[in-house]
């Protein structure tokens, strides 16, 4: 039995959030959504996940800080991560190191649907 990819999509605005998250679902990947840092923050701890998709500009939590703690944790320190933002100069509190690793990509927004279907499916059922 096969265990269906899960995805997390931290985005406040409703809007982005389900279109990134209707997306993902629609190419057979379970999604959980969290509108703020903070809650993003508590649910993530632990988690094992195969993408990550992470606004930088949140409530309580920057998407940096976010970052950074999903890092530190064993369970999603090479988990592919997209950071989409409307200001990738914010993107500048990244590390040169963090920049460059093989499982971070910052894309800025708008991302198109077509975009992010091909980006998942690469990153995901890559085999």
């Amino acid at each position: 039995m096969t265990n269906q990819p899960i995805a997390v999509v931290v985005e406040d605005d409703p809007y982005l959030s389900e279109i990134y998250s209707d997306t993902l679902r629609s190419i057979g990947i379970t999604v959980e959504t969290y509108y703020d840092g903070e809650t993003a923050m508590q649910k993530l701890r632990g988690s094992r996940l195969d993408l990550i998709i992470l606004d930088l500009n949140l409530p309580k939590y920057s998407g940096i800080e976010i970052f950074h703690e999903l890092r530190n944790q064993p369970e999603t320190a090479e988990t592919w991560v997209l950071i989409v933002t409307a200001n990738p100069s914010q993107a500048a509190e990244l590390s040169e190191a963090e920049v460059e690793s093989q499982n971070l990509l910052v894309l800025a927004k708008p991302v198109s649907v077509d975009q992010l279907d091909q980006l998942a499916r690469r990153l995901i059922f890559r085999k």
